[in-house]
């Protein structure tokens, strides 16, 4: 049991596996949080994120905790009950001759019968086992959050980027309007509608920087930081195609999920508890010795001492309690066993929602990246043309512009979309999606040689 406390070892190898082949540096200690501390103000990207907060959830140390509290509880509950000492001493002995003092001592020591002690012991191992895998959890959920605002917050500050070069270009449209309708070349109309547009696209950047400052605060929760601590210019994190199909994701999934593995140790400790119910209902032993010594009052009397051996044991003759006892446990494991089924089927739902949701943002992603967002940018540099050259109405340049804002936010959610249920869908599956192992390159044979 000793061998499995090698948490710091384990936890870095299961950190490196979370993190779905993001490369993490491998820093601990206070000069590494520093270090952390910088980038993250300087400009940091997704790994930096998940180091920093490998380095300081709270979350994770309290999983982190709650192992080592079940692994020392191996060695309290397969150790022995405690011995019993008990001294007795009379001033004068209550028998026929008062003048003589009694010294009783008796030690005893309670003994379960064989095989209870290594029942609780599997117990024990097996609640370990679900908090280690609870540890996992921890870490998968904190990362998987990380991911999941680490792209919120890179569409947000996208948005904020567009809604600028918006407004910049709503300006010029306004400028163009109001000259316009002063030589008489455009309708009161144009005016009132560019002036309207522009007004709304201020209240986007003013919503959009209330939403920053939102996504950074719940990022800083995560990582445990001060909530008004900055974050510097995120870095890009790549697109990357989903290597799997649906039915390995499936399998991944139902194997991988900390979850589902949680409940298969679930199904073990209740078997385990089950057993030290049925020890329950046997008798425990109890074993002793016993001094006894009488001493006279009168001192050139000599003292008279006397040895004997204890045998003591339980009558566990409570046949109802027996009986309850058994049958709470058997409930125990068929409760555990449909549970883990229950595990299983939730775990393929998710998979098929979040395995949806990522389609639907890929396929926008290449509508809006492939089509809609160039032509869109096409026909806004061909209504400026035409408005230069006298053809055309401000209302159509304001309304194909319009289009074009609208497609760029749209082609920006979508990405951050795509990195959001990526990260749930490999927090699912337990393993990256976007990369496959790849085959080893066969022998050559000798005529190839």
């Amino acid at each position: 049991m000793n061998s499995v406390c090698k948490i710091p070892g384990f936890l870095k190898a299961l950190i490196l596996f979370m993190v779905f082949f993001h490369p993490v540096p491998a820093f601990s200690g206070e000069k590494s949080i520093d270090m952390l501390e910088q980038r993250l103000k300087s400009g940091p990207g997704l790994s930096d994120l998940m180091a920093y907060a490998y380095e300081t959830s709270p979350m994770i140390r309290a999983s982190q905790a709650a192992w080592r509290e079940s692994l020392e509880r191996y060695r309290v509950d397969t150790a022995y009950p405690d011995p019993e000492l008990v001294l007795t001493y009379w001033p004068q002995s209550m028998a026929d001759d008062l003048d003589r003092k009694k010294f009783e001592a008796m030690f005893s020591q309670a003994l379960p019968f064989p095989g209870k002690l290594s029942a609780k012991g599997e117990a024990v191992k097996a609640e370990a086992s679900v908090n280690r895998f609870g540890l996992d959890r921890a870490i998968r959920e904190v990362m998987t959050g990380i991911r999941e605002s680490f792209h919120e917050l890179s569409y947000i500050r996208e948005a904020l980027r567009i809604a600028k070069n918006n407004q910049v270009l709503l300006e010029q449209i306004r400028t163009i309007s109001e000259t316009g309708y002063a030589e008489n070349r455009s309708a009161l109309i144009d005016v009132m509608k560019a002036q309207s547009q522009l007004a709304q696209s201020g209240y986007d950047e003013i919503l959009l920087r209330e939403l920053e400052h939102t996504e950074i605060t719940r990022l800083n929760a995560l990582l445990n930081r001060s909530l008004d601590s900055p974050l510097g210019p995120l870095a890009e994190d790549p697109y990357r195609p989903v290597l799997f199909p649906l039915d390995d994701i499936f399998s991944l999934s139902e194997k991988n999920r900390e979850e589902n593995k949680m409940a298969g140790a679930e199904i073990k400790k209740s078997e385990a508890m089950a057993r030290v119910a049925w020890f329950e209902t046997l008798p425990e032993f109890k074993f002793g010795l016993l001094y006894e010594s009488t001493q006279p009052d009168d001192p050139d009397a000599s003292s008279e001492d006397m040895y004997g051996a204890q045998f003591g044991m339980t009558l566990p003759l409570r046949l109802e309690k027996n009986s309850g006892r058994i049958e709470s446990s058997k409930a125990a494991v068929e409760k555990a066993k449909a549970m883990a089924t229950s595990q299983v089927n939730e775990s393929r739902a998710l998979v098929r929602e979040n395995y949806f949701r990522l389609q639907n943002a890929e396929r926008l992603i290449f509508l809006y990246r492939d089509k809609l967002v160039p032509e869109a940018a096409k026909s806004v540099e061909t209504a400026n043309v035409w408005n230069r050259e006298g053809q055309g109405s401000i209302t159509d340049y304001l309304e194909i512009q319009s289009v074009w804002y609208n497609f760029q936010l749209a082609l920006a959610r979508a990405r951050a979309d795509y990195g959001k249920y990526l990260a749930r869908l490999e927090g699912l599956a337990g393993q990256s999606l976007t990369v496959k192992d790849e085959p080893a390159p066969a022998a050559r044979t000798k005529e190839q040689s």
